[in-house]
């Protein structure tokens, strides 16, 4: 009923004659719970309770029907009316409504009612499996059932009851009985639903007051409640046991997770949300204790978060376990990897709106507990292979190395003679001897921190020893400067580097060039009289045909188009196309793969700036 947003009027104030009537009625209706508040009221006056017990004399939370209460109507979605009773707090307390197989309009008390008078409704239980399906909305099912070992209580169809899971009597649900219960001594291939869910933790009535977290109220005292022990399921345990105390004690005995899953491969659907969650965060730690540790990891940060998901905790995650972020309670990623952030296992940070783990603490305490277990090897590489394939069609190339999608452009930077000593104290060593910006950076940060050249009372300052006077100042300062700030050391760093460009094109292996890489000029200008014509200079550089491309224009423009040889440049051909066309060429170049920082536009014709006017007018 309340699974989804309702519609409620105002609340008011109900008369004090209107209050003794509702507290009247749930005397009537519901006297164990008034039994139960008595006794509490007894056991705090330290003495008894005498003659009828006022509903005006007890105070919020003492009494079932509190002496002041306010009112409101609503609309649920599907169209049913009713009427919910408040507290002065605003915590609804009770419902008047009608609901699926009750005989007129019941006053049904909520679950924030039954947290507090556990004897106010008789109780069916069920496993915590199936309260995730109530909490979103469905019924319980009789299959869904726990039978204790004497059988269920005799209930009648109609009934109010409250549904608890195994060991906890607050209630997660509030529904009425849609069979008898007193011939149930076992679900085994039962079909059809026991209890018509009215309302339940979690759901939107729940929200509309103080959004309380579910208690844990001990079953001291009480009989006919079932254990894990008492309840027997097809399998001979307790539902979902197995997994909640193999995923319990994943930090401790992970190996307990692949021996657990191996008796019993159908509970693979049947993980709970937290549990999902104690997975994904032993995944974490198994892949900082095994894949990404301290000597593997360094080049790889910052580190998507999609990547660290895709790549490294579903493919280790334990044998025969699947992580799954939206089966958790996260639901997503950005979420659970705050959590760790919080637990003290990562750092993040927020580069052009997308989550990257900055670091990782592999000092952290859980870390050096954790014994690692052993991952599906099939798993694993079928999940390397996927990753490998994916990686190739974002790079562009095929597996033999050649480039089949877009030209891929990465800045490349190589130390100059004179920084080449201070990369060699610092033991910064690359194979193909380049570096991207990142590892640079990383490099001068190493190199300032090995050599405590931080100055104490300002951390944002460095002192500059003999190879960073050598390296990275002129003549000049060598007097002058004994400190610099570690932004402008930074900067000047990369000044001092040399620059190249590798090039990953299409059908070619991948080359690096010195500076900046060639662009492909557009150059737009007049011709006789008041012509305008568009010229794409550069193609072969990308591999791209500049036949093909003059051919594609003359389709997509409508407009004549040749090809030309460029005067002095041997094999460089030039296409033209009649019209000014920048937007077409540029379109059609960028689906041919070629980046838009590698266009370079020339207007000598002037139509931009008058397009502009018209555009201002």
């Amino acid at each position: 009923m309340f699974k989804k947003p309702f519609q409620t009027k105002p609340q008011s104030s109900l008369k004090q004659s209107s209050c003794r009537r509702l507290g009247q009625e749930s005397q009537e209706k519901f006297p164990l719970a008034w039994e139960l508040a008595e006794q509490r009221s007894s056991l705090k006056n330290g003495k008894a309770a005498e003659g009828t017990f006022s509903v005006a004399a007890g105070s919020p939370g003492e009494t079932p029907m509190p002496g002041k209460l306010q009112t409101a109507k609503f609309i649920s979605y599907i169209g049913d009316k009713g009427e919910i009773v408040y507290n002065e707090s605003g915590e609804p307390l009770w419902l008047r409504a009608e609901v699926p197989g009750s005989n007129g309009v019941a006053l049904i008390p909520t679950v924030y009612t039954q947290w507090r008078f556990t004897d106010i409704l008789p109780v069916v239980w069920t496993s915590a499996l199936a309260v995730e399906r109530l909490i979103g909305g469905a019924d319980l099912m009789t299959a869904g059932l726990v039978v204790p070992e004497g059988g269920m209580p005799d209930l009648e169809k109609g009934n109010l009851v409250a549904v608890c899971c195994l060991g906890n009597l607050a209630a997660q649900a509030i529904g009425t009985l849609a069979i008898d219960t007193k011939d149930i001594h076992h679900v085994a291939g039962a079909k059809g639903k026991a209890v018509l869910i009215a309302h339940t933790y979690r759901d939107h009535l729940w929200e509309s007051g103080s959004k309380e977290m579910l208690p844990e109220i001990a079953l001291t005292g009480r009989k006919g409640i079932p254990t894990c022990s008492e309840v027997t399921t097809d399998e001979g345990s307790c539902p979902s046991s197995s997994i909640s105390e193999s995923v319990g004690d994943a930090g401790a005995k992970p190996d307990m997770l692949n021996k657990t899953r191996a008796k019993d491969d159908s509970l693979a659907s049947s993980i709970l949300p937290t549990e999902m969650d104690l997975l994904m965060m032993t995944a974490l730690k198994q892949v900082m204790t095994t894949v990404l540790d301290e000597r593997n990891a360094t080049d790889l940060l910052p580190m998507n978060s999609s990547t660290l998901y895709s790549g490294y905790l579903v493919p280790n995650g334990p044998q025969g376990f699947e992580i799954d972020v939206k089966k958790s309670t996260y639901k997503k990623l950005s979420k659970f990897l705050k959590a760790s952030e919080k637990h003290g296992l990562v750092k993040l940070k927020d580069i052009c709106g997308d989550t990257h783990v900055k670091a990782f603490n592999w000092g952290h305490a859980d870390l050096t507990q954790y014994q690692p277990y052993k991952v599906c090897q099939e798993t694993k590489s079928k999940r390397q292979s996927e990753l490998q394939s994916l990686k190739q069609q974002q790079d562009g190339s095929d597996s033999n190395g050649s480039n089949m999608g877009k030209v891929k452009v990465t800045e490349l930077l190589r130390p100059s003679q004179a920084l080449a000593p201070l990369f060699d104290d610092a033991g910064a060593q690359s194979q193909s001897g380049y570096f991207t910006r990142h590892q640079a950076r990383g490099v001068l940060e190493e190199y300032i921190k090995g050599r405590s050249l931080v100055v104490a009372n300002n951390p944002r300052m460095v002192k500059l020893d003999h190879r960073l006077c050598d390296g990275l100042l002129s003549k000049d300062e060598y007097a002058k400067l004994s400190t610099l700030p570690r932004d402008k050391l930074q900067a000047r760093l990369q000044e001092k580097m040399t620059l190249y460009t590798q090039l990953l094109i299409p059908g070619r292996p991948p080359t690096v060039k010195i500076g900046r890489p060639p662009v492909v000029d557009i150059i737009c200008e007049k011709k006789m009289g008041n012509k305008v014509t568009t010229r794409v200079v550069g193609l072969e550089t990308y591999a791209i045909d500049p036949v093909a491309i003059a051919k594609e224009l003359r389709i997509t423009c409508a407009s004549s188009t040749t090809t030309d040889p460029v005067p002095g440049k041997k094999g460089t051909y030039a296409v033209i196309v009649q019209g000014y066309q920048v937007n077409a060429v540029s379109k059609l170049l960028e689906k041919h793969g070629l980046p838009e920082e590698l266009l370079q536009l020339t207007d000598k014709s002037g139509k931009a700036k008058a397009k502009k006017v018209a555009a201002g007018r």
